[in-house]
């Protein structure tokens, strides 16, 4: 049976910097427009709201260049099904542990919300409908890469360097393994410096938001470590 490979910690830091950069500056350029919550929720077109078709949309796009082929890759809200067929044949490398779905998108949708009241003027400005909604669906992509992308590979750091934390059942144990205080507070100074740089708005809701963001990357964490472990006794049963 093929085995995960080995990830390494530095590069993984510095994919989570360069995130948290991108973000930032998408909820910036968010931030000169109206609020617009409109678009999460009128209809646009073949029944969707205007967020939900220009997501798929999106997706469609990086499914026929072959994004969804590949086991760690998988898009938001919809199903591969549901997007459109790759034009690129790429071989599909499959390892040991099977693939583990982690849903977090109701939960990103719903801070990202929070955040756009915070950081964006009131009301609504249906001019600039088509402008906003482009930018929701890039920062809550990016939202969900730092939550889950994030979260999975940092899960699978911790199994490969801790493995007895596959033993632990009890979520608050794995948490305890997991945690580093110091280490968030640093990405919590680091993140507050771009956003000051980037001249967002009302810091303190910032630092909520990067907290927040942090927990929800934890709970993915854990539940990717308790899946797996899941996982793997299904497979030695069989």
């Amino acid at each position: 049976m093929e085995k995960e490979h080995a990830i390494d910690i530095t590069s993984l830091r510095m994919k989570l910097d360069q995130i948290n950069e991108k973000l930032m500056a998408g909820l910036r350029t968010r931030s000169k427009y109206a609020i617009n919550m409109q678009p999460f929720i009128e209809d646009f077109a073949e029944q969707k709201s205007w967020f939900l078709y220009r997501l798929k949309k999106e997706q469609d796009i990086d499914a026929e260049f072959g994004r969804f082929l590949y086991r760690d890759q998988s898009p938001f809200i919809f199903k591969k099904s549901e997007l459109a067929a790759s034009k690129i044949p790429l071989p599909v490398i499959e390892f040991g542990v099977p693939q583990i779905k982690i849903d977090m998108s109701h939960k990103i949708i719903d801070l990202y919300k929070e955040m756009l009241y915070e950081i964006c003027g009131p009301g609504e400005d249906r001019a600039t409908y088509g402008e906003t909604v482009k930018l929701d669906v890039e920062n809550i992509l990016t939202l969900n890469e730092r939550i889950v992308g994030i979260g999975e590979q940092v899960a699978g750091y911790k199994m490969q360097s801790v493995p007895e934390i596959l033993t632990l059942k009890d979520s608050e144990k794995i948490r305890a393994k997991l945690v580093n205080y110091d280490r968030e507070k640093e990405v919590i100074e680091k993140t507050i410096r771009l956003a000051e740089k980037d001249g967002l708005a009302n810091i303190e809701q910032m630092k909520d938001f990067i907290q927040k963001i942090i927990d929800l990357t934890t709970e993915v964490e854990i539940q990717r470590i308790i899946k797996s472990n899941k996982k793997w006794i299904l497979i030695l049963c069989f």
